[in-house]
């Protein structure tokens, strides 16, 4: 019956001269009930031609009203405030037009003035309640007959407020929606217990929500506010155990127009469920600080670089240059952000920053003002059988960068660190530590600003273990952990990005700043939750198997050393740690070190990195070089030249 009801009646657009003609009737009706009215409480005789006159004149008076606040020009079905304001001023006109016509009516029908305003009063008011009525009534068997075209799945909005009301719109007027929403959840304890748009209001109250969504089979939880991610977990693992989908809206910036579709929700990703609140920059000082600057980000390919990209491109920037050594991922970016309307240059530059020649080259073609360095390498177990790759890629490739940038002139070097490089155990992070000191220690040298950023892993970037999580639970398992008790700080791409720009601004050079990324996240427990956001159970459905450690792995991570004293900032989430003591030897040893890396003496680099990063220890112990070293011994370069170090910003 309601799909004959909604093919019939609601397959078509009314036509507005239909609705005319119905308002029209409503105006008539209301008069004759008006009259009805007046004479069971009044002993007035009127004839038949007296109210045929009257509703003539009431046709002409309802139409030019209608006609002035085009009532017959909306779609019924969707009646929301906005019309009731239409039907109000609709009112308003109707009642002082036929206030103008009352001094003749009074006397026509022999009636007094008072008694003909009081009538006109009650005959505005019914046509007002009978046009009001006729959209709402509309409104909700056209809601009903689309409810009942086939089954529906019943969902809670979380948010009782404006944006869960158009979440709920949304779904509602979405035809292939097979949604029924059929309540709210709130925090505020003023809403709860109420009612919204006809639905109730509930509490946070994990019995009463968990009964609540096994007695009416509710399929889905919609998150219409952010919530903390604390009552966020609490409340995927009740769906989870119901087997109820949790899903997001985007933020309103993200909305189409201004306005949200049912297709634009997204699943609950493991980065809501950190077990940490999610940092804010305020970026307005970058803003003023890197606009109409020429901007050179490497490893701009990559998920940290690429991200840095998308944020500076909010800024109007004077030029940006994309440089990596992998042409598909900047033939990648680049499309990406072609499709963005930007006011500026973005120029790719394919190229190694191992290559000191060709990065010289790029900076006397581009003139950076800003250099955000992100290009390494970071497969921690890889590395560690290739220590001279690693040498050149993060410790040479980074001194051919800031070398460029000092010589060059650039304002503000902004080098990407990893907290791998607190009391290193893997050549990865102990390269990245020399690659620290170097940008440091240039920095009381040069007038370029060297600041480094020092942040955990980062979810979803490339080669971390979401990514491999994710592949192996779509296999169906085993996910791999190395071990039951290791943990890890994480964050997102986009809070490690802000972080960079944030560093940028504040950064004067020397610094290293770390974030404070609250507390550590066991592996096994995010595997646990990934296996369950996918609704499928750890250990029946999907088994967790553990590896073992793997060449170069810590169980836990450390964010500083305790040499470093941490600094307050300006924003509670960002701290900045003190400088170290540098062994005076440090050039000699440095020299030394990418002198072995070019000749690929692998125990010679590792001896080297030992001697320049102490708290760093091999798993064989200290590897002593087959060819000893001397203090005399020529270094050797790529075309045959002698590695150099900067000195007052000179070669």
């Amino acid at each position: 019956m309601n799909a004959f009801l909604t093919r019939r009646f609601f397959g078509n657009v009314t036509s507005r001269w239909v609705i005319f003609l119905i308002e029209h009737v409503l105006s008539v009706l209301s008069i004759l009930l008006t009259v009805l009215i007046i004479l069971s409480f009044e002993h007035l005789i009127i004839s038949k031609w007296q109210v045929l006159t009257v509703v003539l004149l009431n046709a002409v008076v309802a139409s030019v009203s209608m006609w002035v606040n085009r009532t017959h020009h909306g779609l019924i079905r969707y009646s929301e405030i906005r019309d009731l304001y239409t039907v109000l001023r609709f009112s308003l006109l109707y009642f002082v037009l036929w206030m103008a016509m009352l001094p003749s009516l009074s006397g026509w029908l022999r009636i007094g003035y008072g008694l003909g305003a009081t009538i006109l009063a009650v005959n505005t008011v019914l046509a007002s309640v009978l046009m009001a009525a006729f959209r709402l009534g509309v409104k909700e068997v056209y809601t009903r007959a689309m409810y009942g075209m086939h089954h529906k799945n019943n969902v809670i909005i979380y948010g009782a407020g404006d944006i869960g009301l158009a979440t709920k719109k949304a779904i509602e007027f979405d035809k292939k929606s097979n949604c029924r929403v059929i309540a709210f959840i709130d925090d505020n304890p003023e809403k709860v217990g109420k009612v919204l748009n006809g639905k109730s209001i509930l509490g946070f109250d994990v019995l009463r929500l968990e009964a609540f969504l096994k007695e009416n089979r509710v399929k889905e939880v919609i998150l219409s506010v952010d919530i903390e991610t604390s009552r966020k977990d609490v409340l995927s693992q009740i769906c989870i155990r119901n087997d109820v989908h949790l899903t997001l809206i985007p933020p309103l910036s993200q909305w189409i127009k201004g306005i949200f579709s049912r297709r634009q929700l997204k699943e609950l990703t493991i980065e809501s469920l950190l077990g940490r609140e999610k940092i804010e920059l305020l970026n307005e000082e970058s803003r003023r600080e890197l606009e109409g600057k020429v901007i050179l980000v490497t490893g701009a390919a990559g998920s940290i670089g690429s991200d840095i990209c998308r944020q500076l491109c909010q800024y109007r920037l004077g030029k940006i240059i994309l440089l990596d050594q992998s042409e598909t991922g900047l033939h990648d970016i680049c499309i990406e952000l072609s499709k963005l309307d930007l006011h500026f240059e973005v120029k790719m530059e394919l190229a190694s920053i191992r290559d000191c020649a060709r990065i010289d080259h790029v900076f006397r073609k581009h003139n950076p003002h800003f250099v955000f360095h992100a290009a390494a390498y970071k497969h921690v177990p890889i590395l560690e059988e290739f220590a001279c790759e690693v040498a050149l890629t993060n410790i040479l490739g980074t001194k051919n960068l800031a070398d460029a940038a000092c010589v060059h002139g650039v304002q503000k070097f902004v080098m990407i660190s990893t907290d791998k490089a607190v009391n290193p155990t893997n050549l990865m992070g102990a390269c990245k530590r020399i690659g620290e000191i170097y940008v440091q220690e240039l920095s009381s040298r040069c007038q370029t600003h060297f600041i480094t950023t020092r942040f955990g892993n980062v979810l979803g970037s490339n080669g971390s273990v979401v990514p491999l999580f994710k592949q192996q639970i779509s296999q169906g398992g085993p996910v791999t952990v190395t071990h039951p008790d290791i943990t890890r700080y994480f964050m997102t791409i986009p809070e490690a990005s802000s972080l960079v720009l944030e560093a940028a601004v504040i950064g004067k050079g020397g610094e290293i700043f770390v974030f404070d990324m609250g507390q550590p996240v066991k592996i096994l427990d995010l595997a646990r939750k990934m296996i369950q956001l996918t609704g499928l159970t750890p250990d029946r459905d999907i088994s967790i198997r553990f590896t073992g450690l793997r060449p170069g792995e810590k169980m836990y991570e450390e964010l500083f050393k305790s040499t470093e004293n941490l600094l307050p900032t300006h924003h509670p989430k960002i701290l900045k740690a003190q400088r170290s003591v540098v062994d005076v030897q440090f050039n000699q040893h440095f020299s030394r070190l990418l002198s072995s890396a070019l000749q690929h003496d692998e125990r010679a680099v590792v001896f080297l990195v030992q001697h320049l990063v102490p708290e760093y220890q091999h798993p064989l112990g200290v590897l002593e070089p087959i060819v000893a070293l001397t203090a005399e011994q020529t270094p050797v370069s790529y075309a045959h030249e002698p590695v150099k170090i900067i000195t007052n910003g000179k070669l």
